[in-house]
Formats: C-alpha cells, sequence, structure tokens
C-alpha cells in the first residue's frame, strides 16, 4: 500500500460553516489510522502516516444541499442535514414519502415501475412484476417459500427462463437450518417490499452519468438497497442494444452457476440484504463522474511541484486507510466483472461495500480523461484472501464518521489503468502519458480548495491481471 501526501478533488462544494461529525469516532480513528502502520510489529518506508493529512482529523468545509444549485448535481433526496444528536433521523425522497415522478428517456434509468416498460405488444410489465413479487411475498409470510419460487418470480417477471443455481446451492447447501429460514422467510419478504416500493423510495429515476459530462446524483441508503433489490430480482429493462456502453445491474450473471467464489460474493451481498433488513441505514450516498478536457493536459516539463511524501506499508488493504482518498483499480466499465465471475481488487471492493454496486447502473464506460468518485458507500462484510482465495468472513459494523451531508467520510475513486497486452507497450510516452493523465485527473484538486490537500490510499495499479510495472506506475503517482 502506498500512503501519498497529494491534493485531491473531494467533489465537495465549499462554504463558510462548520463541519459535523459524529462525537468519538473521528479523533479515535484518526489516531488509530496514525499509528496502526507503526506499531512494534510492522515495519514502513517513507514519511510517516501520522504526517500526512487525513480527512478524518481535519474534514473538508460542505455547502448545505440547498445552497447547490449546480444544474450536473441531481438530488434524489429532499435538502438534508445530518445532525449527530438524532441519527436516526433519515432523509426523505425528493418528493415526498408517495409521490413518483417518471422518465423514461435516454437521460435517466429506466426503472421497472415506469410506464414506459412494455412488452413488444405494448402490454405494460410492472403489473406483471408486482404480481409475482406479491405472490412470491405472501409465500415467505406462509413460511413455504423455496428457491424454486424464487426462480418462478424472476422467470415471471422477465417472460423468459433463468438459471440460479449458484443462489440455489449458496441457500440449500451452504446456508445452515437457520440462515436459510431467516433469507427465506425474513430476509427476502423485506427484499421484495424494497423492489415493489421502488417508485416511492426513489420518487424519481436516477439519472445516468454519460461520458464527457461532469454530473452527480446523490440518493439515500435506503434508495440504494431498492434499487438493489431490482437488480436482485432482475428486473431492470435490459438496455444493452439502447446503452452498449453500460453495464447490468441484473443479478442475471451473479446467479448463475460457475466458479465457487461467486458463491462467496453472493453471501457478502445477501449479508447486505440482512443487515439493512434488520435495520435500515440513514445515510446518504453521492456518486460523481468528473473529467477534464482532452485539451487540458499539463505541461509536465514546465512543472516545478515537488514529487510527494509517500508512506509505504506491506500487509494491509487500501480499504482499512481510513482518512484518504481510496482508490478503485477500476475497469473501464465500473465494478469490472463484479456481475460476474470476477473477484480482485475493484470487485472485492464493491462486494464488501454492496452499495457501491448502484454505480453499475447509470456509469457509463469512463474515457482516458475520466474519473468517478463514490462518497459515503459503508462496508458491511469482513473478507479474506483475494481472487480464488476470496472468502467472506463476517459482518462489518463501519464506524466511520459521517459528514454534515449524512455521508461516511469514505471517499473512493474508481480510475481505470490500461491493459497491456504486451507490457512492453508501457514504456511508450503516449501511454505514459495517458496513465499520468488519469492519475491528474483522478487526484486533482482544484482552485478553490487549493489550501486543503489529504492522502491517497492506492498501491499496485495497473500491475496485476493488466501488466503494468510497478515501478512505472509508482512514478506516476509521485
Amino acid at each position: 500500500i502506498f500512503v501519498l501526501n497529494f491534493g485531491n478533488r473531494l467533489c465537495y462544494e465549499t462554504t463558510e460553516i462548520t463541519m459535523s461529525v459524529e462525537p468519538n469516532f473521528d479523533q479515535d480513528m484518526a489516531d488509530e489510522q496514525s499509528t496502526i502502520s507503526e506499531s512494534a510489529n510492522t515495519v514502513y518506508y517513507g514519511t510517516s502516516l501520522a504526517d500526512i493529512p487525513n480527512l478524518i482529523r481535519t474534514p473538508p468545509i460542505l455547502s448545505d444541499m440547498q445552497d447547490i444549485h449546480d444544474p450536473g448535481h441531481a438530488f434524489l433526496i429532499k435538502p438534508f442535514k445530518y445532525d449527530p444528536s438524532n441519527p436516526d433521523r433519515e432523509p426523505e425522497p425528493i418528493h415526498g414519502m408517495e409521490k413518483y415522478m417518471d422518465a423514461w428517456d435516454d437521460d435517466h434509468v429506466r426503472l421497472p415501475c415506469s410506464l414506459g416498460n412494455v412488452t413488444r405488444d405494448g402490454r405494460h410489465i410492472w403489473p406483471i412484476i408486482q404480481k409475482a413479487l406479491a405472490q412470491l411475498k405472501q409465500k415467505c409470510d406462509e413460511k413455504t417459500v423455496t428457491v424454486h419460487d424464487i426462480k418462478t418470480t424472476i422467470e415471471e417477471s422477465n417472460g423468459m427462463n433463468f438459471e440460479i443455481d449458484c443462489l440455489k446451492q449458496l441457500i440449500n447447501k451452504v446456508f445452515s437450518a437457520e440462515e436459510r429460514a431467516i433469507f427465506l422467510y425474513t430476509i427476502l419478504s423485506k427484499m421484495i417490499s424494497l423492489a415493489l416500493n421502488v417508485g416511492t423510495i426513489c420518487g424519481q429515476p436516477p439519472p445516468l452519468l454519460r461520458k464527457e459530462s461532469n454530473r452527480s446524483v446523490t440518493m439515500s441508503q435506503r434508495q440504494a438497497s431498492s434499487l438493489l433489490a431490482c437488480g436482485f430480482f432482475c428486473l431492470f429493462p435490459e438496455s444493452h442494444s439502447r446503452h452498449p456502453t453500460y453495464q447490468s445491474l441484473n443479478f442475471t450473471h451473479l446467479l448463475k452457476r460457475g466458479a465457487p467464489w461467486k458463491i462467496e460474493k453472493l453471501k457478502c451481498i445477501l449479508h447486505y440484504f440482512r443487515r439493512i433488513s434488520e435495520n435500515m441505514p440513514k445515510g446518504v450516498l453521492t456518486f460523481r463522474r468528473f473529467g477534464f478536457l482532452k485539451n487540458s493536459d499539463p505541461k509536465w516539463i514546465e512543472s516545478q511541484v515537488p514529487l510527494s511524501n509517500i508512506h509505504m506499508i506491506e500487509n494491509t488493504t487500501i480499504e482499512d486507510q481510513h482518512g484518504f482518498l481510496q482508490v478503485d483499480f477500476a475497469n473501464e466499465y465500473i465494478g469490472g466483472g463484479v456481475m460476474n465471475e470476477g473477484i480482485v481488487q475493484e470487485e472485492i471492493r464493491f462486494t464488501i461495500c454492496t452499495e457501491m454496486l448502484v454505480s453499475v447502473l447509470f456509469c457509463e464506460v469512463m474515457l482516458p480523461n475520466e474519473c468517478i468518485y463514490l462518497i459515503g458507500c459503508e462496508q458491511f462484510v469482513a473478507y479474506s484472501g483475494y481472487a480464488d482465495t476470496f472468502k467472506a468472513k463476517a459482518s462489518f459494523i463501519d464506524k466511520t464518521p459521517k459528514d454534515s451531508w449524512g455521508r461516511k467520510l469514505s471517499q473512493v475513486v474508481a480510475m481505470d489503468a490500461i491493459y497491456f497486452q504486451n507490457p512492453i507497450d508501457q514504456y511508450t510516452i503516449s501511454c505514459m502519458n495517458r496513465e499520468l493523465f488519469k492519475a491528474y485527473v483522478s487526484f486533482h484538486l482544484p482552485k478553490s480548495m487549493n489550501n486543503f490537500a489529504f492522502g491517497i490510499a492506492t498501491g499496485n495499479w495497473g500491475c496485476g491481471a493488466f501488466n503494468g510495472d510497478r515501478h512505472l506506475k509508482g512514478m506516476n503517482y509521485e
């Protein structure tokens, strides 16, 4: 892991107000972070971690939501300000609790409840989905539901055959009898309710965060859970013919038989649904797409800026570096193979921080001059291993404090490296410039925040399956 002393675009707007954070957690976490890699049993190289600016120790100042007038920032919630003395207060949907404003166009996610969601012969699909889900929920409540009933519901909702053998194996063979009963009779019922109420929970469809546009969407954790529940039941109209540059949030491939680690991924995701069914989190999330114009490359040869300080440590993970901008070694299609068999750095992060999966729904493929920020996403699961040794371990209680918008002080930037089929290509000027510019975009600090900086937690970006040279990438970070 590298932790760099670097300025960064935080996706925050500045103003003269005081930052709100949860009491006790902020300084405790900062103190723990500053000593974690400097204990007697740990060797590190470079700058002391305590000397690198930390987001939790020195949180940024935020404008109130109602003062944000950026047409590129869509809010699915009413203006909300987090009050640490009332942590159970929950954001409301933008149009109120029972109102849904539909949109069925090329600028928004096409929700399954939309009137525009019709069959080829013009029949509305949502009533079909409602009937199938209601019947499944009744079986949950009667404690007669089986995995086959889930399969039937997905098939009736989509009008086609589905294979869900991975889910079947997890529930019928891996889960204990108690775990199986809790999922089928309690958790599944609440997932159905989240999917059935997606319209009133979200209030309106999220916007698509298209390439070559600096756009953001802010939503509640409940709204994210509703969208994820729709994905589990594969309810989103397939749009690859319409938008081939987006991935699908439908669990179509994740539920199918496949590699053993798919079961471990599903364990994590179903644990997320268990956690939110027991206690729905009341926080806020922001997803932001940011990019520079293609002709705005910095003049590296003229730069007089000194190299950054670096703290290097082994045997830890990026997500353990609290209070720093954390790098997601992203695929150009955000999430990479998370909705299928992929299970390396990006897919693991999206699996244990399950709300990150929502970005798959509305983030278009990234261009070389773009990155995507995932702000406030909570971690729900602890894990061990990597790739084919990945294992879901236990529930994770994320104590990261919140900002005044109600978002966890967790900043992740998705930045995609080049895949070098021939590794020698990475030493060309064009490839080095591309990787430098991607890092420049991802770590950029706007002029309005020149006096603010914090560390960046990263590692061997693009140096695994993408065949990058970690020494060369290290110079990119510098």
